[in-house]
């Protein structure tokens, strides 16, 4: 993967976990937390230049509502709160109660 791609993928997860509400009363304003593919986060300050922040920018995609990520066998997942053929929605089935 080329160093662009990692740089968008690392803008992109920073944005998305910036938008889960438990996260980001944590988070200071100029910072992101990368999540690897692995679960493996680390957290860290954004590139100061404004140049390079707005060339990240233009390819990432803000997180909706509605969408937790986690890791299962090693890879990165998004999942949405949809309603399972038992009738439940994903996240009150975790017991997160999101609503959708």
């Amino acid at each position: 993967m080329s160093v662009s791609k990692r740089l968008t993928l690392a803008a992109a997860v920073g944005a998305a976990i910036v938008a889960a509400a438990v996260v980001a009363d944590d988070m200071k304003n100029g910072s992101m937390t990368m999540v690897e593919p692995t679960g493996k986060m680390s957290a860290m300050g954004m590139p100061g230049d404004k140049a390079m922040m707005d060339d990240m920018m233009k390819h990432a995609v803000p997180m909706p509502d509605g969408m937790v990520i986690m890791v299962w066998g090693q890879k990165l997942y998004v999942v949405k709160n949809e309603k399972m053929p038992d009738g439940k929605m994903t996240f009150d089935y975790w017991g997160l109660h999101g609503q959708r």
